[in-house]
């Protein structure tokens, strides 16, 4: 099947444009367990906190079931592990073996919810896939009255979703109603084949000039429609769940821009059939890429312009500066890659593209994916496997490119992983299927463990949604991937860009306007910053050379750079709190601001040439 048949490309549109829920919660900075700056570890101890304000950057620090029960706790993300869920969750559990021994066993369901979703952690008894080819259904009474909605074990359902299908439907007044994921603000997570799966839902549904409001208490039941199918919970109960009102959504902190020169930005981007190259979309994209100003880039879906075109468009969004260039390379049919750095070898694996670069002097090895869509796990998996043969290839130095040991290894694009989770365990720990035609299984790592994986939380949001087509019948999913050798380099920053819940001060100060990124593409830009040991020095030599130096003085935040240059000075939060043109040197005064955790990011862009450094600075 072609690649160009994606899951986005196969669906039919079947319903009307609906509104899109907009989050107007600003990101709240907070204190995290391990903490890494200037190459510095801190362990998170509230004694000696105030000190580390002080002298460092400040530091982005089975139950009754007829009873209602309330649930109060930290932020729910969606990210394929319930580990983040509070212990004050209401689990609720089920015996095994209790339903079709063939079928869905459902043994427990946390709940929990937030000022906009209800978060659902429910356990199935076996690997299914959510979104597809079952008969789940999420039946709830929103107003935990039996006499209105449809009668349905025991409650009166005004509302159910049948995940399988796709679909929901609102009972009211003695009629039904059609309800569709992007209406319903229905995501699920993992998008592969799970025994466990987090569950989010809008607390107020609007659909086609009506809604649904989950009221303060409500009752559910998640069932198996199949034939003696399980349900949760058994027959005569319900799971009464009462709302918290005192959790607030406290989004993960995120970086528009790079924050030190030298951390590398990757870029995975799946452009949708060249629409990058569509007059319509170079406005949008023109900020998208001025935002995001990344290092390397690598695109799927570039079908009718070669690597050099690409280049040259990207040259055009981003003009490089004196004796740079934007290199460039490509795999027929669709894969490209734009980098800052000289790709200086490729490879061809089955219609995915292995590049080797020259970063510094440093060898990083870039693997660009574009798998194939949809129900097609036979040949997808075929080609992970090869993949990682070429990766384990790089381990035991047998590769084409003959790079050294603990080389940087990063694998980015559009997996398409909506099939059987065995594909997306083959990418990162290198369990080979198909050991007779691609090899021994091995560790990925050069420390002989797996890749990680970067998973980029979605913008302002409570997923890790990569992909949303709100005309199509599946829901927003996670198919783009950044995995790479964390043995060799360090995660700093990640997130994927959507717009549309960015605040109103994060679009100022990015450039960005709330429509950008969905009109360019369904799949999000999504990126990450390492932090290399070898190019900390590299590259900060090169500034120094630039002559782009940011100076934290005692009461000042002072500038120096080479000709024209334009100062930015933003909280955490992406808020602008200064910015102005001038010729450098200029010194600010630090008590000039009053930012959110006391610290401001720093950055000076040397307008002739385009260079730019950022730096944490500490005020108080």
């Amino acid at each position: 099947m072609s690649k160009l048949n994606d899951v986005e490309d196969n669906e039919v549109c079947k319903k009307p444009y609906a509104l899109q829920q907009k989050f107007d919660n600003e990101p709240v900075f907070y204190f995290r367990s391990k903490i890494i700056f200037n190459n510095l570890n801190f362990f998170w101890l509230p004694c000696v906190m105030m000190q580390l304000f002080r002298f460092s950057a400040y530091f982005l620090f089975v139950v009754a079931l007829c009873l209602p029960y309330q649930s109060s706790g930290q932020s729910i993300f969606l990210d394929e592990t319930d580990t983040e869920w509070p212990s004050t969750s209401i689990v609720f559990s089920d015996p095994k073996g209790d339903g079709n021994a063939a079928g869905i066993d459902f043994t427990s369901c946390k709940i929990t919810n937030d000022e906009n979703y209800l978060f659902l952690s429910v356990d199935v008894g076996k690997e299914v896939n959510i979104q597809d080819g079952n008969y789940l259904a999420l039946w709830i009474d929103v107003d935990d009255n039996p006499s209105t909605g449809l009668l349905k074990y025991g409650i009166g359902a005004d509302f159910v979703y049948f995940p399988g299908e796709r679909i929901g439907r609102h009972y009211s007044g003695g009629s039904s109603f059609n309800v569709y994921h992007d209406e319903a603000g229905w995501v699920t997570s993992p998008t592969v084949t799970s025994r466990t799966f987090e569950i989010a839902l809008l607390k107020n549904i609007e659909y086609s000039g009506k809604t649904v409001r989950l009221g303060n208490q409500i009752k559910l039941v998640f069932s198996d429609e199949s034939v003696a199918g399980d349900r949760i919970p058994d027959a005569g109960n319900a799971l009464s769940y009462k709302f918290s009102s005192t959790v607030s959504f406290r989004p993960r902190p995120f970086y528009l821009q790079k924050v030190q020169p030298n951390w590398l930005r990757i870029l995975s981007y799946n452009v949708l059939k060249d629409n990058l190259f569509q007059s319509y979309v170079q406005s949008s994209s023109q900020r998208v890429f001025q935002a995001i100003r990344p290092d390397i880039i690598g695109f799927c879906e570039i079908y009718n312009a070669s690597s050099a075109q690409t280049a040259g468009l990207i040259s055009n969004y981003l003009p490089p500066g004196p004796d740079e260039a934007w290199y460039h390379g490509g795999v027929s049919p669709d894969i490209r890659i734009v980098s800052k750095y000289p790709v200086i070898n490729t490879y061809s694996l089955d219609g995915n593209g292995a590049f080797l670069l020259d970063v510094k002097k440093l060898k990083i090895v870039v693997i660009v994916m574009h798998l194939p869509c949809c129900d097609n796990n036979l040949q997808r998996q075929q080609e992970v496997d090869k993949i990682m043969s070429f990766v384990r290839a790089i381990r035991f130095g047998i590769s084409p490119f003959q790079v050294p040991q603990n080389t940087p290894v990063i694998l980015v694009g559009d997996t398409n992983l909506v099939g059987f989770k065995q594909q997306q365990q083959t990418l990162l720990t290198g369990n080979i299927a198909a050991n007779g035609t691609f090899g021994v299984d091995f560790d990925p790592d050069w420390d002989e463990t797996s890749l990680e994986d970067a998973m980029p939380v979605t913008t302002n949001s409570p997923f890790t949604f990569t992909w949303n087509n709100r005309q199509g019948s599946y829901s927003a999913g996670r198919l783009d991937y950044i995995l790479y050798t964390g043995s060799v380099m360090s995660l700093k920053n990640s997130f994927a860009l959507w717009s549309k819940n960015l605040t109103t001060e994060q679009l100022q100060f990015s450039g960005l306007q709330i429509g950008d990124v969905e009109k360019i593409s369904d799949h999000l830009p999504i990126v990450a910053d390492f932090e290399i040991p070898y190019l900390s020095t590299a590259i900060q030599e090169n500034s120094i050379q630039e002559n782009l130096v940011i100076l934290d003085q005692l009461d000042e935040i002072g500038f120096q750079c080479k000709g024209p240059s334009k100062i930015i000075i933003s909280d955490l939060a992406g808020r602008l709190l200064y910015t102005v043109e001038s010729n450098l040197p200029v010194s600010v005064a630090k008590s000039t601001f009053n930012a959110e955790g006391h610290v401001v990011i720093a950055s000076v862009i040397n307008l002739s040439t385009g260079k730019r450094i950022s730096k944490l600075i500490p005020v108080y």
